[in-house]
């Protein structure tokens, strides 16, 4: 059977009776399969335009909307394929380019690259200077012994003998990785790769001048395979071969990224030589198709966590083959070497006072440092500040309502790179909860009010006009026009307040651990695009942060990037990294007496 994919028109011939889930992955189209194809997200609607399809499944029936339905919506993980189809599927590549003006290297930050790229005149042999063509080289180069992978040997003599001699040699301390003709001196640069659950981040870097070229953004697409780490481990232990699918999909996500840079700056891909790589413990560990299974199951203990180097050949990264392939050390099953690089790049051990350091994701971790003591915790937020979990969520993409504000009972919409919302993310529903406690239509336990409450409440009436009952409960509609509904429902108030609530009490409980309170703590860093587009206020509002007073939490951008690339940048910075992992103390929640009652207090908002 042919399935063709709108848009990018992407086909594959797939065999019959799997779903068009599979089919995407198969075909490399993303679809957003947040859990693994159990029909509960709702996240994988896809418009089935040609071709037929059997009845709805009971999921569908419960999710999709009568008028969906009447358009030809359905779930690609529910929907199997029995002839040829064409299927729309909706973007969600959009926001990832969210990322991109957020990486910044530290004030004073120097670059100590260990990577040398020369261009030298090599002597030609004569009867009077019988040497070989290495030992010329060598001598060349001025270095005391010149060591050639056995790759390169072939190349020698062409390339000697090319350019009357003048060639380029790069070298890794002593180790010729690359011999080019003539003079490629100023071609010479550099990758880091920020691994995220959702987002994968490239930075391009000119190892020469220590300067940032290009940034890529793309949706990470395990995606298809579950919105959350521990969907992914599952999906990885269901049939042979799993795990290795999972490593190549990385690994083809990289070389996509690649590519771009070469086309859109004009370089070759074999001129890069150096590669740094962050992530989860589990993002890690399945870049280097490392099995990730203890991870989801009590101790969490990782297979490894010190940093791991490799080459690019063995990785199957379409660079230079012997270009050197550095992930940098993991602290914990939870806690993995994003969160080393956002240090690196914050410099925190050094700061004054008591720091709280988080990443707000599906998997929230906090740092605790003070007086250079670290230590870190992570809390299972769930994916709802992804839009995953949400009803009418998505990512922060193309059409996602990311501000929300209620003025004199007009709603106030903002929506990304456009006019017309397809759903809400993160930072508008965040901002949707705020405002609706504001006006009193949430209560302090999470409850959305009824129309009559709020008309006894003495409520605007373009407020109570918008409250209604679903099949969720009761909801508030946030926008309704041409057919298209979005709302925050009930179920909806519930997942904010569980993900709130944990990073929250994950804070509270690091800091009580510590023999302090929340009064004691200086600053609040929140890393990454999550916390850059926030509203400080919602977020203090809700009860995500503490109030510890809205000039004490700076936002620091992509910082796992940074360190990423202070690390590409710098062997004294790789050092740093591994003395952070090293030296930062891991605290298991689930094992200490405050946290369930901090999880409780942090619940009601």
């Amino acid at each position: 059977m042919r399935i063709l994919f709108h848009p990018g028109e992407k086909s594959i011939d797939v065999p019959p009776n799997i779903t068009l889930l599979e089919a995407a992955a198969a075909a490399g189209v993303l679809i957003d399969g947040s859990c693994n194809g159990s029909g509960t997200c709702g996240k994988c609607k896809v418009r089935v335009v040609q071709g037929k399809t059997e009845g709805l499944d009971t999921a569908e029936k419960k999710i999709l909307t009568v008028e969906e339905v009447e358009v030809g919506f359905r779930l690609a993980c529910k929907t199997l394929v029995k002839t040829d189809m064409v299927v729309d599927v909706p973007l969600i590549h959009g926001g990832t380019g969210r990322k991109k003006d957020l990486t910044q290297l530290p004030v004073g930050f120097k670059s100590d690259i260990r990577l040398l790229k020369r261009h030298v005149k090599v002597r030609k042999a004569t009867m009077k200077y019988q040497k070989n063509d290495l030992k010329r080289l060598e001598e060349s180069l001025d270095v005391e012994k010149l060591t050639i992978d056995s790759r390169l040997l072939p190349q020698l003599h062409p390339m000697l003998q090319e350019k009357k001699g003048e060639v380029t040699a790069v070298l890794r301390n002593d180790l010729l990785i690359a011999l080019e003709a003539g003079n490629t001196e100023e071609h010479h640069y550099g990758l880091a790769f920020d691994i995220g659950t959702t987002t994968v981040v490239a930075l391009l870097w000119n190892l020469n001048t220590g300067e940032l070229l290009d940034v890529e953004a793309r949706t990470n697409p395990q995606s298809n395979f579950g919105a959350d780490v521990i969907t992914r481990i599952q999906f990885t232990k269901e049939g042979e071969g799993n795990l290795l699918f999972m490593q190549k999909k990385i690994i083809q996500c990289f070389n996509e990224m690649i590519q771009a840079f070469s086309i859109k700056n004009e370089i070759t891909a074999e001129t890069i030589y150096d590669v740094t790589v962050v992530g989860n413990t589990t993002m890690s560990h399945l870049f280097q198709g490392v099995d990730p299974e203890s991870l989801a199951r009590t101790p969490f203990a990782p297979v490894y966590c010190q940093g791991v180097n490799g080459l690019a050949k063995d990785y199957g990264l379409g660079i230079n083959p012997l270009a050197n392939v550095y992930v940098l050390p993991n602290i914990a099953g939870h806690v993995g070497s994003d969160i080393v690089a956002g240090m690196l790049a914050t410099d925190i051990k050094k700061l004054k006072g008591i720091t709280l350091a988080i990443d707000i994701g599906t998997n929230g971790e906090v740092s605790f440092i003070h007086d250079g003591k670290i230590l870190v915790c992570s809390t299972a937020a769930g994916p709802a500040f992804e839009g995953a979990s949400i009803h009418h969520g998505i990512r922060a993409a193309e059409g996602a309502i990311e501000r929300v504000k209620i003025k004199d009972g007009k709603i106030i919409l903002k929506i990304i790179d456009g006019d017309k919302p397809v759903g809400i993310c993160g930072s508008g529903l965040i901002d949707a909860v705020a405002e609706l406690l504001n006006v009193n239509i949430i209560t302090k336990n999470g409850r959305i009010i009824t129309t009559e409450e709020a008309i006894e409440a003495g409520i605007e009436k373009e407020l109570c006009d918008r409250l209604i009952k679903s099949d969720l409960g009761m909801a508030f509609v946030l926008y309704q026009s041409n057919g298209r509904t979005i709302l925050i429902n009930q179920s909806d108030i519930r997942e904010v307040q569980l993900a709130k609530a944990a990073m929250l009490a994950g804070m509270c409980t690091l800091v009580k651990h510590n023999g302090f309170s929340m009064d004691d703590v200086d600053r609040i860093l929140i890393a990454g695009a999550f916390g850059n587009y926030i509203d400080k206020q919602s977020a203090l509002r809700i009860g995500l942060l503490p109030d510890i007073g809205i000039d004490k939490i700076y936002s620091v951008g992509n910082a796992a990037g940074s360190g990423a690339s202070m690390a590409l940048l710098s062997m004294q910075s790789r050092k740093e990294a591994e003395l952070l992992a090293s030296s930062a103390t891991h605290i298991e929640l689930s094992m200490n007496p405050d946290f369930q009652d901090e999880y409780l207090m942090a619940m009601r908002f």
